[in-house]
């Protein structure tokens, strides 16, 4: 539990060294190492990995973002385009992008039912609730800091 707390420890103060650069001359990746160790601070306190759950658990994790990742990204790229032009679409381009939508969405829905297995072969039942409550959390927390940031930016 030690080394639990240690590693939590840890995270949470390269995220405030992160935090305490100025907002403005962050660059992406900057913003992106920011969130993603403070993601990882979040996602070990809410789900309680042992150091050694988390050595098995963020490989897979990771790799189950990067795969959601480019399925997300693809969809908006179909999407933007489609919101780009549809005002010059015919009607079977138009059920082509809406039957793409629902393409992106089942390619989630199978992604996550893969990883789902994935998560229950190397974590107590318990903490693959966990993941899911955290990933829905910590999406909460991210808009309100974004929330937060924009109000801040506003009174200055």
């Amino acid at each position: 539990m030690k080394t639990l707390k240690f590693i939590t420890i840890i995270v949470l103060l390269v995220g405030f060294v992160f935090s305490v650069r100025g907002q403005d001359s962050e660059s992406k990746l900057d913003k992106e190492q920011k969130i993603k160790s403070q993601k990882i601070a979040f996602f070990t306190n809410k789900i309680g990995l042992t150091p050694e759950e988390a050595q098995i658990f963020w490989p897979v994790y990771n790799n189950y973002w990067a795969k959601k990742n480019k399925i997300i990204s693809t969809r908006k790229e179909n999407m933007t385009y489609f919101s780009e032009n549809i005002e010059n679409m015919s009607n079977d381009e138009m059920i082509r992008y809406a039957d793409q939508y629902i393409g992106f969405e089942m390619a989630l829905a199978e992604l996550l039912d893969e990883y789902h297995v994935k998560f229950k072969e190397i974590l107590p039942i318990d903490k693959v609730m966990k993941i899911y409550l955290a990933d829905y959390e910590f999406k909460t927390y991210l808009l309100k800091k974004i929330s937060e940031g924009g109000n801040h930016k506003k009174e200055e």
